[in-house]
């Protein structure tokens, strides 16, 4: 048995490891592009304006940014006033790869805050897991095996420190009961907080394409892919800190070893060049998450948070880095060195935000009594009909209605 396991995780591991020879992502074939390309099960639910700059801001920032950074679209959002103090095409929504995997991540945390799971839950592996996703050299995946056991613990910084999709879709199925049903939980929580011009077809972000059609999500075709804008993107990152701040406890882990003391044991290297810890030209103090992302058709993606950006807590999403020579990392560092001669930008009122008003909760109509009248409205009519000059009389005279 030991031997069988050793046999399947060497060619498991192959195939991750053709995955990591050009980074810590996968190539996917498919044509690079810095504009979205959405099929016709793509449409966007409710497009939202671009944000608009205030006159104030400054220009020599604008023209730093413009010069400087390389991307079709970023963001640095304040978390305390939610004000955006830089942003490119901030609510153009583009493929956000697996920078999808935080939201998957928000619906694993809530399921443990409500019992259904803990992190010590095991979850064993179904053999599709295996065949359609982990076996696919051009997804990143941990080299899950089926058949055996991993924990919720084990699989959640497989998601979060390596980016496995296999991971991912494990601990999703278990939940939901299967890709599609976990995908549209996913788009439920999305209009829960009222992102409407969003769309997920996978729970870890990797393109239709790559997926068996028996996983594609209703409607949805070959070329369709997750896709966010940059603000909403800052906006699903900060429900996921604010409400299970313990993620940071994963994503700024430099290391991390899958089912310790088995015969499947997998170690686990954080890829984000931005940790204080990492000692990469990058490392930032204050960082301390979150994710990467990158497709062909995304780019290189990544979204940062950050407790101490010129002493404030921030978060910055960078989106669609297509030069060879430019990574996600180089590209956040640019976007937040600009900001650092701006120690007092959060505080300008004009600034856009990129909040959004979340939906009124639906109140029930009170019963209606035979003739029309709401239960309320009828006590009303009854308690006047009994205020009245006869009701009074009749009250004093004989303690009627009393």
């Amino acid at each position: 048995m030991l031997k069988q396991h050793i046999i399947k995780k060497a060619l498991i591991s192959t195939a991750v490891f053709a995955t990591l020879l050009s980074g810590s992502t996968p190539i996917l074939a498919q044509e690079l592009s810095k504009t979205p390309t959405l099929s016709s099960g793509s449409e966007l639910l409710a497009p939202v304006p671009q944000f608009e700059r205030p006159e104030d801001y400054p220009q020599e920032l604008v023209d730093w940014y413009d010069q400087n950074m390389d991307t079709r679209s970023y963001v640095v959002i304040d978390a305390e006033t939610n004000r955006v103090l830089a942003q490119r095409n901030g609510t153009t929504p583009y493929p956000i790869a697996s920078m999808s995997k935080i939201l998957a991540a928000y619906l694993i945390y809530e399921a443990i805050e409500a019992g259904d799971i803990s992190m010590d839950t095991m979850i064993t592996v179904p053999e599709e897991i295996e065949t359609d996703i982990t076996m696919n050299p051009n997804l990143s995946n941990v080299g899950l095996l089926a058949g055996e056991e991993y924990s919720v613990e084990d699989l959640l910084n497989g998601i979060l420190i390596h980016s496995g999709n296999d991971a991912t879709s494990v601990v999703m199925w278990e939940l939901f009961g299967s890709e599609q049903d976990a995908v549209q939980a996913m788009n439920d929580q999305l209009i829960e907080w009222n992102i409407t011009n969003a769309q997920m077809f996978t729970v870890s972000g990797a393109p239709n394409g790559e997926l068996p059609e028996s996983l594609w999500y209703p409607g949805s075709t070959a070329d369709d892919q997750n896709y966010m804008s940059a603000a909403d993107m800052a906006l699903v990152g900060q429900h996921l800190v604010e409400d299970y701040p313990q993620v940071l406890d994963i994503t700024s882990a430099l290391t991390y070893v899958m089912a310790e003391g088995e015969a499947y044991e997998t170690y686990l290297g954080n890829s984000n060049q931005l940790l204080p810890e990492s000692e990469s030209a990058y490392a930032r103090e204050g960082v301390d998450g979150l994710k990467s992302g990158f497709t062909d058709g995304a780019g290189r993606t990544f979204i940062t948070h950050s407790s101490n950006e010129n002493g404030r807590e921030v978060y910055a999403v960078v989106m669609g880095i297509f030069d060879e020579g430019t990574s996600s990392y180089w590209e956040t560092e640019i976007l937040l060195d600009g900001l650092l001669d701006y120690p007092d930008m959060y505080q300008n009122e004009a600034l856009p935000t990129n909040l959004r008003e979340l939906p009124e909760p639906e109140v029930e109509e009170e019963e209606s009594t035979e003739s029309g009248a709401t239960e309320n409205e009828a006590t009303e009519n009854l308690e006047n009909e009994r205020n009245n000059t006869l009701t009074n009389f009749m009250r004093d005279i004989f303690n009627v209605f009393n």
